[in-house]
């Protein structure tokens, strides 16, 4: 059945979400019916639900790195990137004794 036009879009991820809670509680339920003890059942119960949590959390940081604009990974890699300014009470570059640092003539 189609959505209507006013009706929101919800990413595939929240479905994905719905049934894994749905699990959470399904796969307990079985179990106990089942005749597992219920120890059992509630250690499942908690491990599927950590399980989703850790998942929905992931999901939710990939999402926000997705719509956030790109960074440099590198300080001062991109065109018209300026130095850093040294710490306040930073000491002075220590003398190279005669040596030129690579790259400098």
């Amino acid at each position: 059945m189609p959505r209507p036009a006013h009706a929101p879009v919800r990413p595939p991820e929240d479905d994905l979400l719905h049934w894994a809670a749905l699990g959470c509680l399904l796969v307990p339920a079985v179990l106990l019916w089942r005749g597992a003890p219920f120890l059992s059942a509630a250690g499942v119960a908690c491990g599927l639900a950590a399980v989703t949590a850790a998942s929905r959390v992931l999901i939710r940081r990939s999402r926000r790195l997705a719509a956030a604009p790109p960074r440099s990974r590198h300080l001062g890699a991109g065109p018209g990137a300026s130095t850093p300014a040294p710490a306040p009470g930073a000491s002075a570059p220590l003398p190279t004794r005669g040596r030129t640092p690579h790259g400098t003539p």
